[in-house]
């Protein structure tokens, strides 16, 4: 399990939404099924940027070399951090849950 102070739990999804792994403050999503929310927002992040960068064509994203985009989530509570990559040939869906720093502010 994840005992960092900045990290709080971690989810990894495949490049379909279904769960490979879930630890810490984000464990609950294999009990509510939630992991595919996570690869939803990833996915809509990935267009969106598409879109802003006037490339509204699939095809051509997959002939070029673009940055993944990351999006961050934020609660008084706590930031999720979201990403898809690849990894040797198959998609993967990040989440890490950390602190906001609110809260770590607070703690002190």
């Amino acid at each position: 399990m994840i005992t960092t102070a900045e990290s709080r739990g971690l989810v990894l999804n495949d490049g379909h939404g279904l769960l490979l792994k879930a630890q810490g403050d984000l464990a609950y999503t294999t009990r509510d099924q939630k992991n595919g929310f996570f690869t939803c927002i990833a996915e809509k992040a990935i267009d969106l940027g598409q879109v802003a960068d006037g490339n509204d064509d699939s095809d051509a994203v997959e002939d070029a070399v673009q940055c993944v985009p990351i999006v961050r989530l934020e609660t008084n509570r706590r930031a999720l951090v979201i990403a898809k990559f690849e990894t040797d040939g198959h998609e993967r869906t990040l989440v890490v849950s950390k602190s906001s720093p609110a809260v770590e502010t607070a703690l002190e």
